[in-house]
């Protein structure tokens, strides 16, 4: 017995009358989120009563922001169950940074292991400052160079993802984001 075409054209139907709805209630709620993640009104990047105008910089940012989390998210941090806003800014207009105390500290802590390289001593200290733990999570204190354990391949792997977040702000100011911005001295980021 042959089922009649008119009730699922017409459930179709009713779903696609729908969708303009859906899709206002999806930027509706992507928009809160923003604002909640970021700390600030709509107005932050709005010109108020002409929302689809971009004439004001966080505009383009914030456009430009969200490309990066979404190409992250299908990309190198896939596996990693993805970022969000929220994940760096948690209410706050600016992630945070290393302050020059906090590597400073961690940079001296191992400066035997450094030989006086100054460059190493930076960029180790940013990591352990911004991830909280120390040169052991990713190295072997007995052989440094050492690739067998598996975190220095994810360190690796993070450090290649800057430029993939790069890409987005060519030509304009880059907001300077670093392992900091997401880790915020946690191994694993707020999601």
């Amino acid at each position: 017995m042959r089922r009649s075409p008119v009730p699922v054209l017409a459930c179709c139907l009713v779903i696609a009358s729908l969708a303009p709805l859906r899709a206002q209630d999806d930027l509706q709620a992507r928009m809160q989120a923003y604002n909640k993640a970021l700390g600030v009104e709509c107005t932050h990047c709005h010109l108020d009563g002409q929302w689809s105008l971009a004439y004001l910089p966080t505009f383009d940012l914030a456009y430009r922001m969200q490309r990066m989390v979404d190409d992250l998210n299908a990309g190198a941090l896939k596996q990693y169950g993805g970022i969000t806003c929220n994940t760096c800014h948690q209410g706050k207009l600016s992630p945070p940074k290393v302050t020059q105390e906090q590597w400073e500290r961690d940079a001296k802590r191992y400066e035997k292991a450094f030989g006086g390289d100054n460059s190493l001593a930076l960029q180790m200290g940013v990591f352990t400052a911004a991830l909280g733990t120390g040169c052991s999570h990713c190295h072997d204190p007995n052989n440094w160079g050492s690739d067998d354990n598996p975190m220095k391949a994810v360190g690796r792997r993070m450090r290649g993802m800057m430029g993939a977040i790069n890409k987005h702000f060519a030509g304009v100011k880059n907001p300077e984001i670093g392992c900091m911005a997401c880790h915020q001295g946690r191994l694993k980021p707020a999601r």
